[in-house]
Order: C-alpha cells, then structure tokens, then sequence
C-alpha cells in the first residue's frame, strides 16, 4: 500500500444511552402542546414545572431510575392540582414504585384543597401519645383538650396511639374526628399504598391523612379534591395525557356525599 491510497476505517460504535436527565428533557420537549394545556389555570409556568420535576427527583434520586414517561405523568397531575410535589409541606408526592412513579396525595395536600374550597375553613391534626393530657367531650363548648408530655417535660411514653383533627369553619362549627390505631389500619387495609414509603418513613402523616378522608361527609369538597383522590396511588403514563382531563381551578363547592375516599 502506497501512502497515497486511503484508508477505509469501520466502526461499529452504537450511540450512548440516554440519561433520565436527557429522556425526561426529551419527553418535555415531545409533550409541550399537551403540557401547556394541562397547565391552564394551574398558576404553574413551564419553567416552574420542569423545576418542580427537578427538586423532586434531587429530594428522591431513586425516581431517575424510574421510566420517565410516569414521572412526567406523576408530575403532570400535581401541576394540574397546584401541589408542589415532595416538599416539606406534604403536600404531594411523587413516589418511586419500582421501575415506575407514582402520584401520592399527602396529608397537607388535602387540607390545602379542602381549604381552596371553603376559604376561613381551619385545621389541626396532632398524634396522640400515651403519657399526654387528651380528652374529647362533645357536651363542652371547647370538647378537646390536649396537652403534650413534652409540653410538662415529660416522656412521651412511647408510639402514638391515636390521632385527630379539628377542623373549625368560618362560622364557628367545629367537628373532631379521631381514629385509634386499630382504625388507621383498617384505612390502611384499603389503602393502595399500605406498604409504600410513606406508611415506612411518615406513619403519623400517614395516619392524619386516613383521620381527615375519613371525615369526609363534613368536608368541602371542591373538582380539585375529587381528582386528587381519584388519581391518589396511580401509576399516570404521559403517554395518556389527555385521559388525565382538565381539572376546574374555579373552588366551587360540590355535594360533599359525592367525594370518594380512599386510605392513605
């Protein structure tokens, strides 16, 4: 071979595999028609979602590992509901199940929507622990009293073992619902989640959910709140996008018997 003649060199290189970074960008930029829709009347911009995917999957870094498609559809119905995913407000949750995302509901997220829709509506949930003051009496005018052990510098004698929440509406009315341990995990029983991280990690915040579900027939129920208890626990593809509906962001109340509730 003279040095003038070519050299024909083959290569057989395949290209690199996507990062999830880069397959979620890509999903993005595939989906933004579908995206910018789903994103009417949310408050949410585009840059503010792709942000909010961000946080969540650096605060859960096991959701890179999941298919993009669901955590784009996790995060979808989160933007449409106006909750921001996997913050310390609990709010809602975007939940690595295997392979897949999951959307979650937390237990901040339905007091939040419960209050868009009644606004002046208040709550409060707390555990309940043996060594604390509790006592519930519906013939008094102020029917709870609770004083924490750590409130008089005492132990708290172990797990809690029931949990309440007060809501109090703008009109003075006041409803107590309580749950012991043996009702959180009846609700548990029903629950899609009832072996999910949050059960693990976040029990009291997983119990205070299942109190204030189970209050339903006194709670204000708003197109909002049904959805996100519709799609609490699903596995939501993007892929099916459109299914995921358009949600009223007006808080119109509706029959409050109309709520369907599952556990936590």
């Amino acid at each position: 071979m003279t040095t003038t003649e070519a050299v024909e060199i083959h290569t057989d290189t395949k290209p690199a595999p996507l990062t999830p970074q880069v397959a979620i960008k890509r999903l993005l930029d595939q989906y933004r028609p579908v995206i910018s829709k789903l994103l009417v009347g949310t408050g949410v911009t585009e840059e503010t979602f792709v942000a909010q995917i961000a946080n969540a999957c650096r605060a859960t870094p096991d959701l890179w590992k999941c298919d993009p498609a669901s955590v784009l559809g996790a995060a979808l119905r989160s933007a449409q509901l106006g909750l921001a995913p996997n913050d310390a407000r609990n709010l809602c949750w975007i939940i690595p199940y295997g392979r897949v995302a999951q959307f979650q509901l937390g237990y901040g997220g339905v007091l939040e929507l419960a209050r868009r829709a009644e606004p002046g509506i208040r709550f409060d949930g707390r555990p309940v622990y043996p060594n604390d003051e509790f006592d519930v009496d519906y013939g008094k005018p102020e029917p709870l009293t609770h004083r924490p052990a750590v409130a008089r510098r005492m132990d708290r004698g172990g797990d809690a073992y029931a949990w309440y929440v007060r809501a109090v509406r703008a009109d003075g009315s006041v409803q107590i619902h309580l749950l012991d341990k043996e009702g959180v995990e009846y609700h548990r029983g029903f629950s899609k989640m009832k072996n999910g991280t949050m059960w693990k990690d976040s029990y009291d915040a997983a119990a205070l959910k299942s109190v204030v579900l189970d209050m339903k027939r006194w709670l204000p129920a708003s197109t909002q709140l049904v959805a996100a208890i519709a799609s609490d626990g699903e596995i939501l593809d993007v892929n099916d996008a459109t299914e995921l509906g358009e949600i009223d962001h007006q808080p119109t109340v509706e029959p409050v018997s109309e709520l369907a509730v599952g556990g936590a």
